[in-house]
Protein backbone atom coordinates (compact mmCIF):
# COMPACT_ATOMS: atom_id res chain seq x y z
CA UNK A 1 0.00 0.00 0.00
CA UNK A 2 1.39 3.38 -1.02
CA UNK A 3 2.25 5.83 1.75
CA UNK A 4 0.06 8.91 2.12
CA UNK A 5 1.28 12.01 0.28
CA UNK A 6 0.21 15.56 1.04
CA UNK A 7 0.25 16.31 -2.66
CA UNK A 8 -2.80 14.08 -3.07
CA UNK A 9 -4.82 16.63 -1.10
CA UNK A 10 -3.60 19.38 -3.41
CA UNK A 11 -4.78 17.42 -6.43
CA UNK A 12 -8.22 16.90 -4.89
CA UNK A 13 -8.50 20.58 -3.96
CA UNK A 14 -7.52 21.66 -7.48
CA UNK A 15 -10.20 19.35 -8.90
CA UNK A 16 -12.86 20.77 -6.59
CA UNK A 17 -11.78 24.33 -7.46
CA UNK A 18 -12.19 23.74 -11.19
CA UNK A 19 -15.45 21.84 -10.62
CA UNK A 20 -16.74 24.78 -8.58
CA UNK A 21 -15.81 27.25 -11.32
CA UNK A 22 -17.50 25.27 -14.09
CA UNK A 23 -20.52 24.46 -11.92
CA UNK A 24 -20.93 28.12 -10.95
CA UNK A 25 -21.42 29.04 -14.60
CA UNK A 26 -24.11 26.33 -14.95
CA UNK A 27 -25.71 27.51 -11.68
CA UNK A 28 -25.98 31.05 -13.06
CA UNK A 29 -27.88 29.63 -16.03
CA UNK A 30 -30.30 27.89 -13.61
CA UNK A 31 -29.31 24.41 -14.77
CA UNK A 32 -30.10 21.29 -12.75
CA UNK A 33 -26.44 20.26 -12.50
CA UNK A 34 -24.71 23.18 -10.80
CA UNK A 35 -21.91 23.84 -8.34
CA UNK A 36 -22.34 20.80 -6.12
CA UNK A 37 -22.72 18.34 -8.98
CA UNK A 38 -19.64 19.53 -10.85
CA UNK A 39 -17.51 19.83 -7.71
CA UNK A 40 -18.44 16.31 -6.57
CA UNK A 41 -17.86 14.81 -10.02
CA UNK A 42 -14.43 16.47 -10.25
CA UNK A 43 -13.45 15.36 -6.75
CA UNK A 44 -14.66 11.79 -7.26
CA UNK A 45 -12.88 11.50 -10.60
CA UNK A 46 -9.65 12.75 -9.04
CA UNK A 47 -10.05 10.30 -6.17
CA UNK A 48 -10.60 7.37 -8.53
CA UNK A 49 -7.45 8.29 -10.44
CA UNK A 50 -5.44 8.52 -7.21
CA UNK A 51 -6.71 5.14 -6.06
CA UNK A 52 -6.07 3.65 -9.48
CA UNK A 53 -2.49 4.95 -9.59
CA UNK A 54 -1.33 4.42 -6.02
CA UNK A 55 -3.57 1.99 -4.13
CA UNK A 56 -2.39 -1.01 -6.14
CA UNK A 57 1.22 0.00 -6.62
CA UNK A 58 2.37 -3.14 -4.79
CA UNK A 59 0.46 -5.41 -7.16
CA UNK A 60 2.25 -7.02 -10.07
CA UNK A 61 -0.91 -6.70 -12.17
CA UNK A 62 -1.40 -3.02 -11.47
CA UNK A 63 -3.27 -1.23 -14.29
CA UNK A 64 -3.69 2.51 -13.53
CA UNK A 65 -5.98 2.98 -16.53
CA UNK A 66 -8.57 0.40 -15.50
CA UNK A 67 -10.46 2.41 -12.87
CA UNK A 68 -9.96 5.67 -14.75
CA UNK A 69 -11.63 4.19 -17.83
CA UNK A 70 -14.66 3.22 -15.77
CA UNK A 71 -15.17 6.88 -14.79
CA UNK A 72 -15.66 7.91 -18.43
CA UNK A 73 -18.46 5.39 -18.99
CA UNK A 74 -19.93 5.88 -15.50
CA UNK A 75 -20.33 9.64 -15.90
CA UNK A 76 -22.11 8.94 -19.19
CA UNK A 77 -25.07 7.57 -17.23
CA UNK A 78 -25.12 10.73 -15.11
CA UNK A 79 -25.15 12.86 -18.24
CA UNK A 80 -28.03 10.83 -19.68
CA UNK A 81 -30.10 11.78 -16.64
CA UNK A 82 -29.46 15.47 -17.26
CA UNK A 83 -30.63 15.46 -20.89
CA UNK A 84 -34.39 15.74 -21.41
CA UNK A 85 -36.94 16.63 -24.06
CA UNK A 86 -39.34 19.57 -23.73
CA UNK A 87 -41.73 20.83 -26.39
CA UNK A 88 -39.90 18.85 -29.04
CA UNK A 89 -36.49 20.35 -28.16
CA UNK A 90 -33.52 18.71 -26.46
CA UNK A 91 -32.26 20.36 -23.28
CA UNK A 92 -29.27 19.69 -21.05
CA UNK A 93 -26.71 18.70 -23.68
CA UNK A 94 -24.23 21.41 -22.72
CA UNK A 95 -24.57 20.64 -19.00
CA UNK A 96 -24.15 16.91 -19.61
CA UNK A 97 -21.08 17.54 -21.75
CA UNK A 98 -19.74 19.83 -19.01
CA UNK A 99 -20.15 17.15 -16.34
CA UNK A 100 -18.39 14.62 -18.55
CA UNK A 101 -15.52 17.04 -19.29
CA UNK A 102 -15.26 17.98 -15.60
CA UNK A 103 -14.74 14.33 -14.76
CA UNK A 104 -11.92 14.20 -17.31
CA UNK A 105 -10.30 17.25 -15.70
CA UNK A 106 -10.62 15.57 -12.30
CA UNK A 107 -8.78 12.56 -13.72
CA UNK A 108 -6.11 14.92 -15.05
CA UNK A 109 -5.49 16.41 -11.62
CA UNK A 110 -5.51 12.95 -10.08
CA UNK A 111 -2.70 12.02 -12.45
CA UNK A 112 -0.71 15.07 -11.28
CA UNK A 113 -1.03 16.98 -14.58
CA UNK A 114 -1.73 20.39 -12.99
CA UNK A 115 -0.96 22.62 -15.95
CA UNK A 116 -3.19 20.65 -18.33
CA UNK A 117 -5.99 20.47 -15.76
CA UNK A 118 -6.06 24.23 -15.11
CA UNK A 119 -5.70 25.05 -18.80
CA UNK A 120 -8.64 22.82 -19.79
CA UNK A 121 -10.72 24.00 -16.82
CA UNK A 122 -10.29 27.67 -17.73
CA UNK A 123 -10.85 26.86 -21.40
CA UNK A 124 -14.11 25.09 -20.53
CA UNK A 125 -15.29 28.09 -18.53
CA UNK A 126 -14.51 30.46 -21.43
CA UNK A 127 -16.33 28.19 -23.89
CA UNK A 128 -19.41 28.08 -21.66
CA UNK A 129 -19.52 31.84 -21.05
CA UNK A 130 -18.12 33.53 -24.13
CA UNK A 131 -19.48 31.12 -26.75
CA UNK A 132 -22.94 31.44 -25.25
CA UNK A 133 -22.89 35.20 -25.76
CA UNK A 134 -21.56 34.89 -29.30
CA UNK A 135 -23.63 31.95 -30.58
CA UNK A 136 -26.67 31.75 -28.31
CA UNK A 137 -30.09 31.14 -29.81
CA UNK A 138 -32.51 34.04 -29.42
CA UNK A 139 -36.06 32.75 -28.89
CA UNK A 140 -38.92 34.45 -30.73
CA UNK A 141 -40.09 37.62 -29.01
CA UNK A 142 -43.70 37.03 -30.01
CA UNK A 143 -45.65 33.91 -30.88
CA UNK A 144 -49.17 34.22 -32.25
CA UNK A 145 -51.67 31.49 -33.10
CA UNK A 146 -53.72 32.53 -36.14
CA UNK A 147 -56.61 31.22 -38.23
CA UNK A 148 -56.90 32.78 -41.68
CA UNK A 149 -60.32 32.38 -43.29
CA UNK A 150 -60.08 32.46 -47.08
CA UNK A 151 -62.55 32.13 -49.93
CA UNK A 152 -62.48 29.19 -52.31
CA UNK A 153 -59.83 30.89 -54.45
CA UNK A 154 -57.40 30.99 -51.53
CA UNK A 155 -54.90 28.26 -50.67
CA UNK A 156 -52.32 27.27 -48.03
CA UNK A 157 -49.60 28.17 -50.53
CA UNK A 158 -50.92 31.72 -50.63
CA UNK A 159 -50.75 31.86 -46.81
CA UNK A 160 -47.12 30.75 -46.98
CA UNK A 161 -46.35 33.45 -49.54
CA UNK A 162 -48.12 36.14 -47.50
CA UNK A 163 -46.32 35.34 -44.26
CA UNK A 164 -42.97 34.99 -46.03
CA UNK A 165 -43.43 38.36 -47.68
CA UNK A 166 -44.26 39.89 -44.28
CA UNK A 167 -41.04 38.39 -42.86
CA UNK A 168 -42.55 35.86 -40.44
CA UNK A 169 -41.62 32.28 -39.65
CA UNK A 170 -44.57 29.97 -39.09
CA UNK A 171 -45.41 26.38 -38.27
CA UNK A 172 -46.98 23.86 -40.63
CA UNK A 173 -50.44 24.85 -41.85
CA UNK A 174 -53.53 23.02 -40.61
CA UNK A 175 -56.30 23.24 -43.21
CA UNK A 176 -60.04 22.83 -42.60
CA UNK A 177 -62.75 23.23 -45.22
CA UNK A 178 -65.49 25.74 -44.38
CA UNK A 179 -68.69 26.94 -46.03
CA UNK A 180 -66.94 30.01 -47.41
CA UNK A 181 -63.74 28.29 -48.44
CA UNK A 182 -60.83 27.41 -46.14
CA UNK A 183 -59.80 27.93 -42.54
CA UNK A 184 -55.99 27.80 -42.44
CA UNK A 185 -54.46 27.65 -38.94
CA UNK A 186 -50.79 28.19 -38.15
CA UNK A 187 -48.46 29.68 -35.52
CA UNK A 188 -46.37 32.74 -36.35
CA UNK A 189 -43.08 33.51 -34.59
CA UNK A 190 -41.10 36.74 -34.76
CA UNK A 191 -38.34 38.54 -32.85
CA UNK A 192 -40.36 41.74 -33.09
CA UNK A 193 -42.99 42.89 -30.60
CA UNK A 194 -45.97 41.98 -32.74
CA UNK A 195 -49.27 43.80 -32.10
CA UNK A 196 -52.16 41.41 -32.97
CA UNK A 197 -54.59 44.13 -34.10
CA UNK A 198 -52.08 45.61 -36.55
CA UNK A 199 -51.16 42.15 -37.78
CA UNK A 200 -54.83 41.31 -38.43
CA UNK A 201 -55.41 44.50 -40.42
CA UNK A 202 -52.38 43.80 -42.61
CA UNK A 203 -53.57 40.27 -43.36
CA UNK A 204 -57.11 41.40 -44.17
CA UNK A 205 -55.73 43.58 -46.96
CA UNK A 206 -54.53 40.45 -48.78
CA UNK A 207 -56.47 38.99 -51.69
CA UNK A 208 -58.88 36.11 -50.88
CA UNK A 209 -58.64 36.73 -47.12
CA UNK A 210 -62.10 37.00 -45.54
CA UNK A 211 -61.25 37.19 -41.84
CA UNK A 212 -58.38 36.61 -39.42
CA UNK A 213 -58.55 35.32 -35.87
CA UNK A 214 -55.39 35.48 -33.79
CA UNK A 215 -54.29 34.93 -30.22
CA UNK A 216 -50.97 35.98 -28.69
CA UNK A 217 -49.35 33.06 -26.89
Amino acid sequence: MAAFQAEWLLRVLCSVLIGFMIGHERHRQSKSAGIRTHAIVAMASCLVMLVSKYAFADSLKNDPARLAASVVSGVGFLGAGIIFMQNGSTHGLTTAAGVWATSAIGLTFGAGMYELGFFCGILMYLIATQFQRAFSYTPPYSTISIVIRMNKDGSPRQVNDILLRMGFNHSENRVLQSEEGWDIATTVSTNKDLVPSVFIEELKKEENVIDVICKKM
